[in-house]
C-alpha cells in the first residue's frame, strides 16, 4: 500500500523548508533553500515551480500541500495580505492559484500557527487550556490557542503582537505603521545592536560575550514587554517561548523570566507562570502544516 503524504512548506525570511510528512508524522526528503529564489518576479509562479520540481524529484501520493507564511493571512485562508519582511508577497491569492496550477489541495496559514500546533503536539498540551506562543526570530511572531483552536479574529489576523504600538515612538516599521514593538523586540534589532555596539563580534556570540551588558539587558527587558502584556490579558495555562533568538547560545532565559515577572500583574498571573522554552528544529513548521491539514481533512 502506497504511503500518503502531506507536503509541508515553511517559508521564512531567509530560507524555506520543504518535506513530505507521513501519516505517522515523520518527515522524509527534507530540504532547505534560500527564500530569495521566490522573491524575484511573480512569487506564486516561483513557488509553484519549486513545488513541481520537488514533486518530480520525490514524487509520492500527496493528500495536500500546507504552506506557512511569515505574513497576515485571510480568515478564509486564501490570501496573504501583508508580509513585512519579504518582497512580492502582499495581497496575493495563494490557494486558488496554486491549487489550480498543481491540481492538489493547498492550505495556508501563518507560520507561527503551524509552530504552535507542533508545540502543542510535542508538549502534550490539553485542548481545554489557554496557550500563548511567542516566536522571536527576524520579527516577533505570536499565536494564541484557546480551548482547542487557534484564535483567528474577524479578519483572520489575530495575534499580531509584534505590531502593538509603543508610546511616543515615531520609528517606521516595515508593516507601514510607526512605533511597533517589533522594531525593538526582534532579531532584526539584535543585528542593529550588534552593528552599533559590538561590531567586532558575530551575532552567534552576542549573549555569550555581552549578556551582562546593560545594552543587552535593556533588549531582554524590551522582549518581556509584549510577552507580559499578552499574559496579563489572557492569564494562560502555558507560555511557549521559542524562535531563533531565545535558542541562541547563552541567551539569558532566567533574566527574561525575571523581566516577564516584573511586568506581569501581581499577584496573578505573575505568581503562577508556566514558561516553556521550546526547542525547534528546521522541520517543526513542516510538521505543523501536516497537523493542521490532517485536522481539516480527517
Amino acid at each position: 500500500m502506497q504511503k500518503k503524504y502531506i507536503l509541508g512548506i515553511d517559508i521564512g525570511g531567509t530560507n524555506f523548508r520543504t518535506g513530505l510528512v507521513t501519516e505517522s508524522y515523520t518527515v522524509e526528503d527534507f530540504r532547505i533553500k534560500p527564500s530569495l529564489v521566490l522573491q524575484n518576479g511573480d512569487f506564486i509562479e516561483n513557488l509553484s515551480g519549486e513545488i513541481k520540481d520537488y514533486i518530480n524529484e520525490y514524487g509520492s501520493e500527496i493528500e495536500g500541500v500546507g504552506i506557512g507564511f511569515p505574513s497576515c493571512v485571510s480568515k478564509d485562508k486564501k490570501f496573504v495580505y501583508s508580509t513585512p519582511n519579504m518582497k512580492n508577497l502582499d495581497n496575493v491569492n495563494v490557494t486558488d492559484r496554486l491549487s489550480e496550477i498543481l491540481n492538489i489541495p493547498v492550505f495556508i496559514n501563518k507560520d507561527v500557527n503551524f509552530l504552535m500546533l507542533d508545540d502543542i503536539k510535542k508538549h502534550n498540551m490539553e485542548k481545554d487550556k489557554v496557550v500563548l506562543g511567542f516566536y522571536i526570530g527576524t520579527g516577533f511572531g505570536n499565536a494564541v490557542y484557546i480551548n482547542g483552536s487557534i484564535l483567528e479574529g474577524k479578519n483572520g489576523v489575530a495575534g499580531e503582537l509584534g505590531h502593538i504600538p509603543v508610546m511616543n515612538s515615531e520609528e517606521e516599521c516595515p508593516c507601514g505603521n510607526t512605533g511597533c514593538i517589533e522594531i525593538y523586540a526582534s532579531g532584526k534589532n539584535l543585528q542593529n545592536i550588534l552593528k552599533e555596539n559590538f561590531p567586532e563580534d558575530k551575532i552567534d556570540d552576542i549573549f555569550v560575550k555581552h549578556g551582562d551588558n546593560e545594552i543587552i539587558k535593556k533588549y531582554i527587558d524590551t522582549l518581556a514587554l509584549p510577552i507580559a502584556t499578552e499574559i496579563n490579558i489572557f492569564d494562560p495555562d502555558h507560555i511557549i517561548i521559542a524562535g531563533g533568538v531565545p535558542m541562541m547560545k547563552g541567551f539569558p532565559r532566567d533574566y527574561l523570566d525575571k523581566c516577564i515577572y516584573k511586568y506581569a500583574r501581581k499577584p496573578y498571573p505573575a505568581e503562577n507562570l508556566n514558561i516553556i522554552y521550546s526547542e525547534h528544529d528546521q522541520k517543526s513548521g513542516v510538521l505543523g502544516a501536516a497537523y493542521y491539514i490532517r485536522n481539516i481533512i480527517s
